[in-house]
């Protein structure tokens, strides 16, 4: 059995089951379910929002598992008791990086990709004001620096009237200081290695100093990251 995955390919689907139950066709994960992890939905006995949230941190992908945990948050998804029960190092992890202002899973995957290479955090949606009391909306940036990454995707920016807009809005926050670096749909993986190295010189032109062994880092994830590796079920791991 398969279905759709968030980043548009074909996955196995995936399963949270008791000790002892299989499920033909599909990944199962055996877990012990607590009675306040179980909830019914049109009838269906399944695992509760943040019984599901704590089997992905420990399941998923890391940079998967973020993704999913950030749009638990998004809808309003309680994660604070899950710091009462037993985690892995991995899970707790996942859990301090996710973060509820990501506002679609590709941002998500992008403020992990930075993160991971050694850059300084990005706030996600970073509202910087401008002239008129106005106020624009950032993907990702990171203010001290004044630097930003914004994520044109399909649906929101491919018109002429988009397009437009875009650009305006930018060369605005260029006029004020900004330095603006612009990830289209391909940025994962096919341009993700351009991507961090543009990034990574827009903060350092911003007055961010990483170091000699923050630079090293840096350009040892670019260079890796030249060489996207896949995982036996096709995740792109960078």
């Amino acid at each position: 059995m398969e279905t759709s995955h968030p980043l548009g390919t074909l996955q196995p689907l995936e399963l949270i089951t008791p000790e002892g139950l299989d499920a033909p066709g599909c990944v199962t994960y055996p877990a012990a379910l607590l009675a306040g992890d179980v909830t019914h939905h049109a009838g269906i006995r399944v695992t509760t929002p943040a019984r599901t949230a704590f089997d992905c941190a420990h399941w998923l992908p890391r940079a998967e598992a973020v993704v999913v945990l950030d749009q638990f948050l998004r809808r309003g998804v309680d994660l604070g008791p899950l710091w009462h029960r037993t985690l892995s190092g991995r899970a707790r992890d996942v859990l301090t990086l996710a973060d509820r202002r990501a506002a679609s899973p590709r941002e998500s995957l992008l403020r992990m990709m930075l993160a991971d290479c050694g850059l300084p955090r990005p706030a996600p949606q970073l509202r910087v004001t401008l002239p008129g009391g106005r106020h624009a909306c950032l993907d990702l940036g990171w203010e001290a620096y004044k630097v930003a990454v914004e994520y044109d995707g399909r649906e929101h920016h491919t018109t002429p009237a988009d397009r437009r807009h875009d650009e305006s809005r930018r060369e605005e926050l260029r006029g004020l200081g900004w330095r603006i670096v612009v990830a289209g749909p391909d940025v994962i993986p096919g341009r993700a290695a351009d991507l961090l190295e543009a990034v990574a010189n827009a903060l350092i032109e911003g007055g961010w100093q990483p170091g000699p062994e923050g630079m090293v880092r840096i350009l040892a994830r670019i260079r890796a990251t030249r060489r996207p590796r896949t995982s036996r079920r096709g995740r792109w791991y960078g």
